[in-house]
């Protein structure tokens, strides 16, 4: 297993590395519709039926969210078969568990959006959740053999966590008398196809960022850090110096 600190170092070196997206009038349009539309029903359906339960049942929770989207005028379809594609061979077909239409009222997206879901109740955002992921870039990629043309066309998909923020010490050594409540919210991420044949993928938006407590880090780590918010501190300086250097200074995560 990798050190805290090594993994924090391969992490930045990858996101250093990697090509940037430069986001357009549409991109706007589909990130404000996730954003203010779906991401509150999400929300309301995951505090409501995940009340006490940290249960995975899935399945309920897909149905509610349908419900709730239908009460909202919100129009999609629920389990959209898509047959998995390498190249032009055809393998099984596998069941997509939302497709929102690009025609909704009073509005057009640009293209219609592929949702897959998952419920995770140990992951406190959910982007530890790699299953989710893999599944929506396979659905887009074999979406481009499609005869549909919604799907063919459809350039953008939503990964949904339920249940995160699930506070499991809530009860260790509860005061008598406590009134406790269950705060729990789904986590979103919005990706987009970025190339022709649908093999490329860059993140739009996320609902949460989860952050790497900077305690996690080891010296090097931690005067980089410093450097990178213009902090100073000896060349001597040992761990907790340098955490105290940047707790004085409002830093605690990175």
């Amino acid at each position: 297993m990798l050190k805290p600190d090594l993994k924090f170092q391969q992490t930045k070196n990858r996101k250093e590395n990697m090509e940037k997206y430069k986001l357009n009038k549409k991109d706007q349009e589909v990130i404000d519709f996730t954003q203010n539309k779906l991401l509150p029903i999400a929300n309301q359906v995951t505090r409501f039926y995940s009340h006490w339960t940290k249960s995975q049942e899935e399945k309920d929770l897909q149905k509610a969210f349908l419900y709730e989207c239908r009460q909202n005028n919100i129009k999609l379809t629920r389990e959209v078969a898509i047959t998995q594609y390498y190249k032009d061979l055809a393998f099984t077909e596998k069941e997509l568990d939302f497709f929102i239409f690009p025609e909704q009222n009073k509005l057009k997206l640009p293209t219609g959006i592929f949702i897959e879901t998952k419920a995770n109740f140990k992951d406190n955002t959910g982007q530890q959740e790699l299953d989710g992921r893999y599944q929506l870039f396979r659905y887009m990629y074999s979406s481009s053999h499609n005869p549909d043309e919604n799907l063919k066309n459809a350039e953008y998909a939503i990964f949904m966590n339920w249940g995160s923020d699930y506070d499991e010490a809530q009860f260790v050594n509860l005061e008598p008398l406590s009134i406790v409540e269950n705060k729990v919210e789904a986590y979103i991420e919005l990706w987009k196809a970025v190339d022709q044949e649908k093999t490329k993928f860059a993140k739009l938006y996320q609902s949460k960022v989860e952050p790497l407590k900077i305690n996690k880090l080891n010296v090097a780590g931690l005067k980089e850090l410093c450097e990178t918010e213009g902090l100073s501190f000896k060349s001597d300086s040992k761990k907790d110096e340098l955490i105290k250097i940047l707790n004085d200074a409002g830093v605690f995560n990175v």
